[in-house]
């Protein structure tokens, strides 16, 4: 049965339904490919190689205010991407945000005329700026913004160990770091990137800015106008908690009520305590698990083991003064002596950086507070559980899409996302295995040459562990917006691996945390391009010609800095504008794991917490025993070891006070809203979300630039008191080592 529709502005195709299929089968009637499409119609690109408009549904066009689905993606298995992600393929987006000004005016302004080089047709100007190439500028921002992690380690080598790295080796290792997870992409497109459920939260948002604004006009300058009011506001009100009346950061209620009670203090604190029903009107701090597009189930188990151990183990452990818990802070990540004063690594080493057991025997093994003990026991857990979940809930419909990737067989999904990108040209296998193989001899050699003294064998040990970890970890961050990571477990790892080399670690450590970063970054763009509909191969070069840019700049940046103000990095003068942190935490963390090693810790101080191995997989296995015993319950989903893990895992590594507004937020943004108002959330939930993003790092950004640079301060008074900005003051009766 067909059913004719007629597209008077523009054409007449026609259109067949297929009812047994209940696909779209597209015949071209007239070629439309410089006609404007007509509203309330599909620009179908990619089913033929060409441009069709099919009517949505049966030609009605969706008013603004309709809770509307396409009819192609009524039973899609993952609702939320069906509701955020469109099948438009219009190849004449509007501008967007930032990029409109340049991109705008380079397509006003710049000639058109054609040029000719030995045959080939080139113009400065080859069409209109739309989305697209938008689209894959932003991809190479994103592998060029962030700093390489390799920075950390070529800094605290030059800062604290004294050598000279040869400028061109420190640049391959800071390419071969952030380039070999690339190489490990391909193996895993299929898996993690073509499977409808594979849908990634956290590319939602960008992809919902640009369909937001790439629809029609009127709904284009409503969404732009309601997008620069959310961000205007915000940019003005963070100014408060940022700088003006910082109390409006940490509200601690317990403290204040506690009327200068120690344990209130500690209890309530979200600075140096546990930070319970500590409240924040911070941005920074609310936007801490991502609320507004983090899955409610996902941050509901994470929440639920974060109370569990922040407000009840903790504290229980804290206040019985278990294995000597107030001789520390409460929430710290230190190292001590046993009597709580900080641990001097520099007072049990040699000038050949390997450690003097006599001076060690009379100083002592270093301590740590028992809740980051328990911080390295969730992590471990994690790690396992993670892997146990991967096996357990998706191994099966893994194993049959690596077989299809392995023999270059396509898997069958019913997919219209898909059916759109089905006829682009994929990146074919054997590039990632050149970008792979020429990443491993770079790393290789600088490893040897480099001065780094990582040997070939450490490199394949440490990435192949990160290869390992890849698949688990894709899967939580394409179902659960979290990824569990490699960076604690490499810091293991490597100390096992290097004993007494403390360069080798810190080399180990980047390649361990890089290989399964840069691989998820990679494989997370591939499905921001497929929502974006821009094919695989341009995505692949968007992304690597971003990552080869930066670390350029960075270590260009990293010397200028050093050679001018190494003074004020190492300590010998003092400068609000300029400390070497990051560097002091690498340098720390290399004489930890690569002089002492882990035996230092959990073979003699804390044993138990290898157990947690075990824990984490036993956890996961035995949750899904009872998911074969009640298949109707969905334990993934209301019982998830590895998300609650995770969560203990991020604490005390991060202050308490990011947590309960954020958990807040999490019930009204993916809770509240979806279910009672789900037409606002549709339209303005990422909208809003990306606003107040935007805000606040615009704010931070300006306030970088005239506040902290110029070393400036805002006057103190009764909302910024310099000695506790949240007014919660420490009793004298506290513990001495409590604020450690």
């Amino acid at each position: 049965m067909a059913d004719e529709v007629t597209d008077s502005p523009v054409s007449t195709p026609t259109v067949e339904v297929n009812e047994k299929k209940n696909d779209l089968l597209v015949k071209e009637s007239a070629d439309i490919h410089d006609v404007e499409v007509a509203p309330g119609f599909v620009s179908e690109a990619d089913f033929k190689g060409n441009i069709n408009d099919v009517p949505i549904g049966e030609g009605v066009i969706p008013e603004d205010s309709d809770e509307f689905i396409d009819p192609r993606l009524k039973d899609y298995p993952m609702p939320l991407v069906a509701k955020t992600v469109d099948l438009r393929n219009d190849p004449t987006y509007a501008v967007q945000l930032l990029s409109w000004g340049m991109g705008d005016a380079m397509a006003r302004y710049l000639p058109t005329r054609q040029f000719s080089f030995f045959g080939w047709k080139w113009s400065m100007n080859p069409g209109p700026w739309n989305a697209k190439e938008h689209a894959l500028i932003v991809v190479a921002y994103w592998g060029s913004c962030y700093t390489a992690i390799g920075m950390g380690p070529l800094s605290a080598i030059e800062l604290y160990y004294g050598e000279k790295l040869n400028a061109g080796w420190s640049m391959f290792f800071l390419l071969a770091s952030q380039m070999i997870g690339y190489g490990f992409a391909g193996l895993f497109r299929d898996i993690l990137v073509r499977p409808p459920k594979m849908y990634y939260p956290g590319v939602l948002p960008n992809v919902a800015l640009f369909n937001a604004m790439h629809r029609n006009p009127s709904v284009t300058k409503k969404a732009l106008k309601y997008f620069a009011i959310i961000a205007s506001v915000t940019f003005v009100y963070e100014w408060l908690p940022e700088l003006i009346f910082p109390l409006l950061s940490s509200l601690p209620l317990i403290c204040w009520f506690g009327h200068g009670n120690w344990k209130a203090f500690v209890l309530g604190s979200g600075t140096y305590g546990f930070g319970i029903l500590d409240l924040s009107l911070d941005w920074n701090y609310i936007t801490y698990m991502y609320p507004y597009y983090t899955p409610l189930w996902s941050s509901m188990n994470q929440c639920i083991f974060i109370i569990l151990c922040v407000w009840i183990i903790y504290p229980a452990i804290y206040f019985t003064n278990t294995m000597n818990a107030q001789n520390f802070a409460p929430m710290d990540t230190g190292t001590y002596t046993a009597n709580g004063s900080t641990y001097d690594v520099t007072a049990i080493v040699g000038s050949n950086l390997e450690v003097n057991r006599t001076a060690l025997a009379e100083y002592g093994s270093p301590y740590w507070a028992p809740s980051y003990v328990f911080y390295w026991f969730w992590t471990f857990a994690a790690l396992t559980a993670s892997m146990t979940y991967a096996i357990l809930w998706y191994g099966k419909s893994g194993w049959e899409d690596f077989k299809n990737a392995w023999n270059n067989k396509r898997s069958d999904y019913d997919d219209p996302y898909l059916k759109l990108m089905s006829f682009q040209k994929r990146v074919p296998h054997w590039w990632y295995l050149s970008l792979l193989g020429i990443c491993a001899v770079i790393a290789i050699a600088q490893g040897y040459e480099g001065n780094m003294k990582l040997s070939a064998w450490g490199l394949i040990v440490i990435c192949l562990f990160s290869f390992i970890f890849t698949w688990p970890n894709g899967i939580l961050w394409a179902v659960a917006n979290t990824q569990v990571g490699m960076g604690s477990f490499s810091d293991l790892l490597a100390g096992a691996m290097f004993p007494g080399k403390p360069t080798a670690v810190l080399s180990a450590y980047t390649y361990g945390y890089c290989v399964l970063e840069q691989n998820l970054n990679l494989i997370s763009d591939y499905k921001f391009g497929f929502y974006m509909k821009i094919p695989e191969r341009e995505m692949f070069w968007g992304q690597v010609w971003g990552t080869v840019l930066g670390p350029f700049i960075n270590y260009g940046f990293m010397q200028l800095i050093v050679d001018r103000e190494r003074p004020y990095l190492i300590g010998q003068r003092t400068s609000a504008a300029w400390d070497a942190v990051q560097s002091r935490v690498y340098y720390s963390n290399s004489i930890i794991w690569g002089i002492l090693g882990p035996k230092a810790f959990f073979g003699e101080r804390y044993p138990w917490v290898y157990y947690s191995f075990l824990v984490g997989a036993g956890a996961v296995f035995l949750t899904w025993l009872v998911q074969k015993w009640k298949p109707r319950w969905d334990m993934e989903r209301w019982f998830n070891p590895t998300l609650m893990f995770y969560g203990g895992m991020l604490f005390p590594t991060y202050p308490t006070t990011n947590f309960f507004m954020s958990f807040l937020a999490c019930i009204l943004f993916m809770g509240i809203l979806p279910r009672y108002f789900p037409v606002w959330w549709r339209k303005y939930n990422y909208l809003t979300g990306v606003g107040l993003d935007c805000g606040t790092q615009l704010m931070t950004l300006v306030c970088i630039f005239i506040i902290n640079l110029p070393n400036l301060s805002f006057p103190s008074w009764w909302g910024n008191d310099p000695n506790a900005t949240d007014r919660c003051f420490p009793p004298a009766d506290l513990p001495p080592y409590a604020l450690n």
